[in-house]
């Protein structure tokens, strides 16, 4: 993959390796344990400037590209997936603001954000509505007599909804899609935290529920009804890149790690790695990472170049290796045998976050109808998207 990096962008990721060798990936582990991020790894990264990554510099953003904002999710989720989530809903949210916002919305919000003085989430599934936004509950309606909305219902699986200040909020106004920024502060917002998940264990997972939370008009994102239709792809969109990258970063953790075990581990007087059944699965996971690198990164060079394809490209980046993440963890368990299934082995982390990263941002099932959509579309099949 390095030949397709430029000189500033191998030197980046170089950067971000050393940061996570340094200040994530020994700690990852007791992270998830606790359930939760300490304060200090998320100001270190906010110090670096990796919280507002894409973000333009007018608004205190490092205004680096996409490629290289891949490769910082790539270094991340090579150490902490639960940590690379915080990287992951920053973006969505800073994006969706630089897209969509209002002038003010922008100068109050994007430099919290990229200076990490604000966390972001975005409250967009709900317990009875999964993937099909159109069966959101959540609700504004206009108080009578002023330019106030009063916000009611309840989100679920909200990734840093204990950690972040800030929630983009998706819901309906007289039946009309709506996103309004919320800060978690205000009167009505309870935050209940999840714990015990699979994996991402760390990465503050929430239920937020909005009692009757008065939101100003100024804090809604774009036009009434354009909620569904143009800020949430912006902000899903966005979340795919940063989680295709992310599960690449964990695929090349479970191939590293499956090498210098299988180099290392003896059987008798032969080397695991000398067994033709574990070349097998090394062999295959090599690949895939391969394979995914270049899917992430010709997905990352589509959205810099604002290319037709970028939305296709993001889907089959995302759909391709977050599946291979998932394959690769199960065989980097298998390699290790009894000890891959225990705590003290990274590879039983990488097990629970990789079938997580099919699931987020969509899962591959509904990444697997778009894409077919668009393929089939493409050949006259099924005429274009609606």
């Amino acid at each position: 993959m390095q030949h397709l990096l430029t000189d500033a962008q191998q030197g980046r990721y170089a950067e971000f390796r050393r940061f996570v060798g340094a200040s994530v990936e020994p700690f990852a582990q007791d992270w998830e344990r606790e359930q939760a991020l300490p304060e200090a790894i998320v100001a270190a990264m906010a110090k670096a400037g990796y919280l507002g990554a894409i973000l333009p510099d007018d608004y205190g953003g490092r205004a680096w590209d996409v490629v290289t904002f891949g490769l910082l999710n790539e270094a991340f989720g090579r150490g902490s997936s639960s940590l690379t989530s915080v990287l992951t809903v920053q973006a969505m949210v800073s994006m969706a603001i630089v897209k969509w916002g209002t002038a003010p919305q922008r100068q109050t919000w994007l430099p919290r954000l990229a200076s990490g003085e604000t966390l972001a989430a975005i409250a967009l599934t709900e317990p009875g509505a999964g993937s099909n936004l159109q069966a959101l509950t959540t609700s504004f309606h206009r108080r009578a007599g002023g330019d106030v909305l009063v916000l009611s219902g309840s989100k679920c699986w909200i990734t840093c909804g204990q950690l972040a200040k800030l929630f983009l909020v998706f819901g309906k106004l007289a039946g009309q899609p709506v996103a309004c920024l919320v800060p978690s502060n205000a009167r009505g917002v309870v935050v209940d935290p999840i714990r015990d998940l699979m994996g991402f264990r760390a990465a503050g997972l929430a239920r937020l529920r909005f009692e009757d939370v008065e939101v100003s008009l100024d804090d809604v994102v774009g036009k009434a009804g354009f909620a569904f239709s143009h800020v949430a792809p912006v902000a899903l969109h966005y979340g795919r890149i940063s989680t295709a990258c992310s599960a690449l970063g964990l695929l090349r953790a479970c191939f590293e790690e499956s090498v210098a075990y299988a180099a290392q581990r003896k059987i008798g007087d032969r080397a695991l790695g000398e067994f033709g059944m574990i070349r097998s699965l090394i062999a295959r996971m090599g690949t895939e990472l391969q394979a995914a690198s270049l899917l992430c990164v010709s997905a990352c060079r589509s959205e810099d170049e604002r290319a037709a394809e970028a939305f296709e490209d993001a889907l089959a980046a995302k759909y391709f290796t977050s599946r291979a993440a998932v394959q690769a963890a199960s065989d980097a368990v298998q390699i290790r045998g009894a000890s891959g299934c225990h705590d003290s082995s990274p590879t039983s982390r990488y097990y629970g976050a990789a079938k997580i990263m099919e699931i987020i941002e969509g899962t591959t099932q509904i990444h697997e109808d778009l894409l077919g959509q668009i393929y089939l579309g493409r050949r006259g099949g099924l005429g274009a998207l609606s």
